[in-house]
């Protein structure tokens, strides 16, 4: 039953957001830097949700109403949540900016019985809002997971923890290449999101710290559009503000996120806006999309994931020539979906494609859909990290 409260209340927010995809800044407009202005500047890079802890409810509350004046939602925690719960909770709970309530990060399954005393006091006062907690990648070190494997892990924390959505931080791009368990983390993640059916969220890394780099273009798209290739119906991004003041933030090297410590644009927000808006063209076919299955090509598919057949559906000829793709067919209402992913971050893929039905092919800059001929042949090329989207009817 909580979970289906939670999935009518996740896409009640979709729809209000007039079809966009939520995305979230996690660690976003810190609470002595909360102005209008600097909402906006999320907002104008394609933000719709700013997630951050405030030291105390008269900052939470400015934020709100600052958010509020920009268009933004905020998933927010301070320290009154817990200790003066009733009179925080009644303060915020029908302000119109509040979307949530950040319950944790990466929680080991001892931590799990703490998270629900924690929601279930929140439940008390408002059990209208979102309980949002973040989960460990598959590759977080095996004494965090407490001996268990990763899918039980998942499957233990979507049975015990508030969840309304499944969120995990796998931040696959290292060193400029791509983790070899990273599809095998959205393989486990679209598993459990459908057997729950709660819906899942996925992060892209976008701040310099340890062997994470810079974000490029190719990079942003190759985590965002996988992530939406398997299911994701919500994005997020570490960081949206870049943190300076704490040692050990200093100490790890962390820098160079989407906007400075001042609130400022850096390099990387025209990377993250011009991905954003793309995503948010072609929101219709993403939201309430059922993925029916993945698929990868190559001369070896990662492992957990399934290699694309030898006869492929819909088509007389589909070639890759060899090169790494993922493929995701998909339902949306009476909308069928074949969507091609160029999962190389510094090479374009040359499609060799002709259909055996009809088939539209829908513009990654427009959105609008140029319908292909059953007789011809067509060669197209599909950029670094991007996605070429093929539409049928049923």
């Amino acid at each position: 039953m909580k979970n289906c409260i939670s999935f009518i209340l996740l896409c009640n927010f979709i729809l209000l957001s007039s079809q966009k995809i939520p995305i979230l800044g996690f660690i976003g407009v810190p609470g002595d830097k909360a102005t209008v202005e600097n909402y906006n500047t999320m907002k104008d890079a394609g933000f719709t949700i700013s997630l951050m802890n405030f030291s105390n409810g008269d900052i939470a509350l400015n934020a709100l109403n600052s958010a509020k004046a920009a268009g933004v939602k905020l998933i927010l925690f301070y320290p009154q949540l817990h200790t003066d719960s009733k009179n925080s909770i009644t303060k915020i709970k029908d302000h119109s900016a509040l979307f949530g309530y950040f319950i944790g990060d990466e929680p080991s399954p001892k931590d799990f019985g703490n998270f629900n005393v924690y929601a279930d006091v929140i439940k008390k006062y408002d059990n209208n809002h979102m309980f949002y907690t973040n989960l460990h990648p598959i590759y977080a070190p095996k004494e965090n997971l407490e001996g268990l494997t990763y899918s039980d892990y998942i499957e233990k924390a979507v049975k015990n923890l508030p969840l309304s959505v499944i969120s995990f931080d796998h931040y696959p791009i290292v060193n400029n290449t791509i983790r070899n368990n990273f599809y095998e983390n959205l393989e486990i993640i679209k598993k459990q999101s459908i057997s729950s059916k709660l819906p899942f969220w996925g992060f892209a890394c976008s701040t310099i710290h340890f062997d994470y780099e810079a974000p490029t273009l190719a990079s942003i798209k190759l985590q965002q559009f996988s992530n939406l290739l398997y299911g994701a119906q919500g994005l997020e991004y570490f960081t949206y503000w870049t943190m300076t003041s704490d040692v050990n933030w200093k100490k790890d090297n962390y820098s160079y996120a989407i906007v400075d410590d001042n609130g400022k644009p850096t390099a990387s927000y025209s990377i993250i806006k011009k991905v954003n808006a793309q995503i948010q063209l072609l929101a219709s076919v993403f939201i309430n999309s059922n993925v029916e299955n993945v698929y990868h090509t190559g001369k070896s598919i990662p492992s957990g994931t399934t290699r694309l057949p030898s006869h492929v559906l819909g088509f007389k000829l589909f070639s890759t020539k060899g090169s790494e793709a993922l493929v995701s067919y998909m339902t949306n209402a009476q909308d069928k979906y074949i969507i091609i992913q160029n999962k190389s971050l510094k090479s374009s893929l040359k499609l060799q494609y002709k259909i055996s039905r009809n088939m539209y092919k829908i513009s990654n800059d427009t959105g609008k859909k140029d319908k292909l001929s059953l007789s011809k042949s067509y060669t197209n090329t599909i950029p670094p990290g991007d996605i070429l989207i093929l539409n049928y009817t049923n």
